[in-house]
């Protein structure tokens, strides 16, 4: 059901783009053989329209992925150590400001039990829809259109057998 009031709601968008454009091209210029070409690079303009958010925050969601959601960590220091995991914030995710759909972060340390001394770190995001899939509400974790879902990017969770640490906190 959600599918085909996707589809309607898309199909109603593509009709209202076209009579847009045609009637911007009209309107604004008296010259037939330019009307035809006004019209189309009009509706090319007006049709992405509902996503743009989303192709903006596309855009710097990879940017924050490929910047801050890369393992840093020493792998001399780290070896046979007791290590917990420090996630801030605790509670609920942060909101990334000035994005043009919401993106959420949490930051995940890894620290020494007995020093707090840092040996690793690696940011987590998540993003959500932009308006037009959250005006709709067909949704319910408000996928964005745009990205691949899921729209998520981080480390893998099991970093102690990789790198040989005894993880002595777990969230799960």
């Amino acid at each position: 059901m959600a599918g085909l009031l996707f589809l309607m709601v898309v199909g109603l968008w593509v009709w209202a783009a076209v009579v847009l454009a045609r009637w911007m091209s009209r309107r604004f210029l008296s010259q037939r053989p330019w009307r035809r070409y006004a019209s189309i690079g009009l509706f090319m303009l007006i049709l992405p329209l509902p996503v743009v958010d989303e192709i903006i925050g596309g855009f710097q969601f990879r940017a924050l992925c490929e910047e801050g959601a890369k393992l840093k960590i020493d792998e001399k220091r780290i070896l046979g150590k007791d290590v917990k995991l420090v996630v801030t914030p605790k509670d609920s995710p942060e909101l990334i400001p000035h994005t043009a759909i919401p993106i959420f972060h949490y930051h995940y340390s890894y620290r020494d039990v007995y020093t707090d001394e840092e040996y690793a770190q690696y940011e987590t995001y998540t993003a959500k829809g932009g308006v037009f899939i959250r005006a709709l509400g067909i949704s319910n974790k408000n996928s964005p259109l745009i990205i691949d879902d899921p729209a998520y990017c981080g480390q893998a969770v099991l970093l102690h057998k990789q790198y040989q640490f005894n993880q002595v906190n777990w969230l799960f």
